[in-house]
């Protein structure tokens, strides 16, 4: 490989991220067609958008339970023994509903079982691999490019993965979906054990205790932090929801079949695509704080705006600006928060981002789904996307405010104000 890689992807330069990179391409593929399956299989079943709710719900809601364990203990473990062991069950979860499937005795209830399993799993393995990706690259200032192309991966599967799923299903059932994406957790397997890091678990802590009350300090400490943390769980709760509506948005609204859903979730891949890219040539951190702000108010507003789509081409155009704000807004705060923390407590903030986002989100499946029931598909998502907008702006106040404190801490971690200048105009 060569050194000097174009910036855009300079991060491929480290020989562990780009193997993880390259595993990432393939499991985030089968990771999509089995959102997509399980999305339409839920629906097929139940004809329920609380029934797509309340799955949602399930598949996340162990995060939430589980931050104040999967915090403490994650930083004394090696994070690619944790990797191995997350990824091997998840592989095996993906496989039995697969089999349920194919031999007809899947039902709702399995289903819901299945996600809150999952669940508990992606509890402890979210926030390893998103703090994991740090060690992968040399240099800090790559991570936020590293964190991009990340997204990029999970934003051009979503452009792949939907459309081979309505393929799939059509052709011969939601079953095979399953079973792909229990294979292509190999791809993952075989990376992470070709990766070269030390182990550096933390030193074991006093207590349980201890480490509830060092998470809790680390917020009271650095404002910014527990802001851009309200600011992502606002854009979960009642922006996110929307992927979760998805097959009543195609089969409800449009009138469509699992292909229409896959059409829909391409176009948002698209957008979000775009985004990555887009956040991947940033070449430093300045000015991350006001994307943030600026993409997450324009998410709430997109998703309202989407769910006034009458016809598969316009639900289409609309549902990219819905991905790009999206995953610009999440690239934006997770780099914004991995940049600012320090090693020993970076773990412990990850797991709170992906409860923010993973965790939270799903109260507003529940929510926005029995809406649904009562006022009808597009509806509830023109209401959560107003909300998104509304609850957003107060968090965004508070961040704003602590744009002196940002800057200056920019300064002390060695990063030159003037290379963000231009963003923050």
């Amino acid at each position: 490989m060569p050194k000097e890689l174009p910036p855009i992807i300079r991060s491929l330069g480290n020989r562990n991220y780009s193997l993880f990179f390259a595993s990432l391409c393939v499991s985030q593929v089968g990771l999509w067609m089995q959102r997509v399956a399980m999305g339409w299989l839920v629906y097929r079943l139940t004809d329920s958008t609380r029934a797509l709710g309340i799955i949602d719900f399930m598949g996340a809601i162990p995060t939430v339970v589980l931050i104040p364990l999967s915090g403490y203990l994650l930083p004394k473990f090696d994070q690619r023994a944790v990797l191995l062991v997350t990824q091997a069950l998840l592989m095996a979860s993906a496989a039995l509903v697969g089999a349920l499937t194919l031999t007809g005795y899947v039902s709702y209830a399995w289903l819901v079982l299945i996600a809150l399993t999952m669940g508990v799993i992606n509890a402890f393995d979210s926030p390893v691999r998103q703090s994991f990706v740090v060690k992968l690259v040399d240099r800090k200032e790559d991570v936020s490019n590293a964190l991009a192309l990340n997204s990029s991966v999970f934003n051009a599967a979503r452009l792949i993965g939907p459309s081979l799923a309505g393929i799939v299903i059509g052709r011969v059932g939601e079953g095979v979906c399953f079973l792909l994406n229990a294979v292509s957790y190999l791809a993952t397997i075989f990376a992470v054990k070709a990766i070269k890091v030390a182990a550096t678990p933390e030193k074991p802590a006093a207590g349980k205790r201890e480490g509830l009350l060092k998470r809790l300090r680390l917020l009271r400490d650095f404002p910014p932090f527990a802001y851009t943390l309200m600011l992502v769980s606002m854009a979960g709760v009642f922006g996110v929801p929307y992927l979760a509506l998805m097959p009543a948005m195609a089969r409800t609204v449009l009138g469509g079949t699992s292909r229409t859903m896959g059409l829909l979730l391409m176009a948002v891949g698209a957008g979000a695509l775009i985004g990555s890219l887009l956040m991947a040539a940033r070449k430093s951190p300045v000015g991350l704080d006001r994307w943030a702000i600026r993409c997450c108010l324009a998410f709430g507003a997109s998703v309202s705006v989407f769910a006034l789509s009458r016809s598969v081409w316009m639900a289409m155009l609309l549902g990219a600006p819905v991905g790009f704000f999206m995953v610009t807004a999440l690239i934006a705060c997770n780099t914004f928060l991995q940049t600012m923390v320090d090693d020993d407590h970076r773990s412990l903030l990850m797991s709170l981002y992906v409860a923010a986002i993973t965790g939270i989100a799903p109260f507003g499946s529940i929510i926005v789904g029995q809406l649904a029931e009562m006022i009808g598909t597009s509806g509830a998502l023109c209401v959560s996307g107003l909300v998104c907008v509304v609850t957003s702006l107060h968090y965004a106040r508070k961040l704003d405010q602590c744009r002196t404190l940002i800057l200056r801490n920019l300064r002390a971690l060695g990063f030159p104000l003037k290379d963000g200048a231009k963003w923050e105009k």
